[in-house]
């Protein structure tokens, strides 16, 4: 062989060993290469939990890497988003976020573990879902407008179940209490099952709850179901208006879920996730799933959560001061 044929054979040699070796070396285009960590800032077992397990069990499919989901629950939300905030920024431990991690928290306590625009790097939306205004069916409350106009002429404010301090379905009440001058204080339960059983038992009149959990007491004739705060009527309370056919836009809301990244993790690790949520929220098994919660499987862009958590926090933060919620 010639010296320039040895030499342009070396030289090929060279890139063809190179090329899958630079790949090897390159973290974000190997990516993912380990198992992906999902922190859950909730306890096991509820809609937080199963939904992001079963999303995770799609997304698995999709990414062809395994994903373990760990929950972390506390200090309402804040110990599993905190350790997602601390983590590596390299896309394997991502948080399983939502309206409360990422925009009540901030607006309800004075002071924060994290903080939810600067320390995390938005990847997509995952789910959304509209609550339901309920009112105890044996009550003469049979509309928004029999619930404002007795709870404007009452001599005492109108007491109302509210899950939690600070919880959506709290946060939502209050601003109904703002937008249409009814008079209501809160009674505050350790959690929605508790709160939705007083209603359905009359020691309390009404409250906001989450469709699927109302559902089966709305069917029993047990509770009434005066308006959905979804911008359209939802399949499963087809007699029941929104607030936006009663001329009430601006109580139009929802609770909603989302991925999140340690801040600084590369924008091609969050692009990838983003479209492999983008892929597993349309399949047919996640659609379903989330349409039986009376909810939305949706997904967005890493810039389009971050503009969406934003406008949360500036919606949020008024109504919670103007309610007074601030926990210390």
């Amino acid at each position: 062989m010639k010296p320039h044929e040895l030499f342009a054979s070396l030289v090929l040699a060279a890139l063809l060993a190179y090329v899958p070796g630079a790949r090897a070396n390159d973290p974000v285009a190997a990516y993912p290469d380990r198992p992906i960590r999902v922190i859950v800032a909730w306890p096991a077992g509820g809609i937080a939990d199963t939904g992001t397990r079963r999303l995770a069990s799609v997304l698995e499919k999709v990414l062809k890497a395994s994903i373990v989901v760990d929950n972390r629950p506390g200090a309402s939300g804040q110990i599993g988003a905190e350790a997602v905030a601390r983590a590596p920024a390299d896309g394997y431990t991502i948080l399983s976020g939502d309206i409360a991690t990422h925009a009540i928290n901030p607006c309800v306590f004075s002071k924060l573990r994290y903080d939810p625009l600067k320390d995390f790097a938005p990847i997509s939306l995952r789910a959304r879902g509209p609550m339901v205004l309920l009112a105890n069916a044996t009550t003469t409350i049979k509309s928004v407008r029999d619930l404002v106009a007795q709870a404007r002429n009452s001599a005492e404010p109108l007491p109302y179940a509210s899950p939690s301090l600070g919880s959506p379905q709290h946060l939502q009440m209050e601003l109904f209490a703002r937008k249409t001058g009814a008079s209501l204080r809160p009674v505050l339960f350790k959690g929605e099952a508790p709160a939705i059983i007083d209603v359905v038992g009359g020691q309390l009149p009404v409250m906001f709850a989450f469709p699927a959990v109302a559902l089966p007491h709305v069917q029993a004739g047990k509770l009434r179901a005066l308006a959905v705060t979804s911008s359209q009527r939802i399949a499963s309370y087809p007699d029941t208006p929104t607030f936006n056919e009663l001329g009430m836009p601006q109580l139009e809301s929802y609770s909603w879920g989302a991925f999140y990244a340690p801040a600084g993790t590369p924008k091609p690790i969050l692009d990838k996730l983003a479209a492999a949520i983008a892929r597993a929220t349309q399949t047919p098994e996640i659609l379903e799933y989330y349409a039986a919660f009376g909810a939305d499987a949706i997904h967005s862009t890493p810039e389009e959560l971050a503009a969406w958590t934003r406008k949360e926090i500036e919606r949020v933060c008024p109504i919670a001061k103007e309610a007074g919620i601030r926990i210390e």
